[in-house]
């Protein structure tokens, strides 16, 4: 990595600790490209994961046309999760830790297998058999402030705003159920604040492994045993706050709880 992308790292690394806006869009080290961006995120979360464990796995954000439409982006984005930042449920958090703390309704997919990528690139087979299973999850997003204009480069070189996962309990026979047709239902204390079907995410949940196992490729890296990848939003993010029980249940897939502290 060059001397600049480092530098624009460490800047992000400093504002994400003193909780702060990121400016790094408003310095003559902004990322001018979607991969420069993306370098700048591998940095970033190097720095990240130094204190946290290393890496469990990849997001994917703006799996959906209607997300990409709204932010200009021609295809999803991928980050990291970090290995602290995934706990099972029912999981408690406290606020403290977080700037505009929001869940995301997700499934998450377990690598069972490291990924063997031939010539020809990704093999869909090859993929799905190297799965092991299914959770449902919450993604943790924590919606930090920028200094410049939101934009697609500013998104990635950033994270995404991850800041974790919560997981339920694994589904290994997910190839035989209907998971496209599940419902899954969010409720904050009890109260329902958003619906949505398995289908919302390009037609299945595992659809975007696709995607991402190519875009992981394509930058020199693999999807490796154990890796977790949460692939997408069923239900537009809502963000939480202190004091908040909040419930996802799924058709198939179970129940997960996030207390927040």
């Amino acid at each position: 990595m060059g001397n600049k992308t480092v530098q624009a790292a460490e800047i992000l690394y400093q504002e994400y600790l003193q909780k702060i806006p990121y400016s790094l869009m408003n310095t003559e080290l902004a990322p001018v490209s979607e991969s420069e961006a993306y370098d700048i995120q591998r940095e970033f979360m190097s720095l990240r994961a130094e204190d946290a464990g290393g890496y469990a796995g990849y997001k994917i954000a703006y799996t959906t046309k209607v997300m990409q439409e709204r932010v200009g982006a021609s295809q999803p984005v991928f980050g990291r999760i970090l290995l602290d930042s995934v706990c099972e449920s029912p999981a408690s958090l406290a606020m403290e830790n977080y700037v505009n703390l929001a869940v995301e309704c997700e499934v998450a997919v377990r690598m069972g297998s490291d990924l063997i990528v031939d010539s020809d690139g990704v093999n869909r087979e090859s993929l799905f058999e190297a799965i092991e299973y299914l959770q449902l999850a919450f993604e943790i997003v924590d919606i930090r402030k920028f200094a410049a204009e939101n934009s697609l480069i500013q998104s990635i070189a950033t994270n995404i705003h991850g800041a974790g996962v919560v997981l339920g309990t694994p589904v290994i026979d997910w190839q035989e159920l209907d998971i496209p047709s599940a419902k899954c239902e969010l409720k904050l204390d009890g109260i329902s604040v958003g619906t949505g079907l398995g289908s919302d995410v390009n037609g299945h949940p595992v659809e975007p492994m696709l995607w991402i196992a190519n875009a992981i490729n394509s930058r020199g890296g693999s999807l490796k045993k154990g890796d977790i990848v949460i692939t997408g939003s069923m239900i537009p993010p809502i963000e939480v706050k202190s004091g908040v029980r909040a419930s996802l249940e799924m058709d198939l897939l179970g129940e997960i709880t996030l207390d927040v502290k």
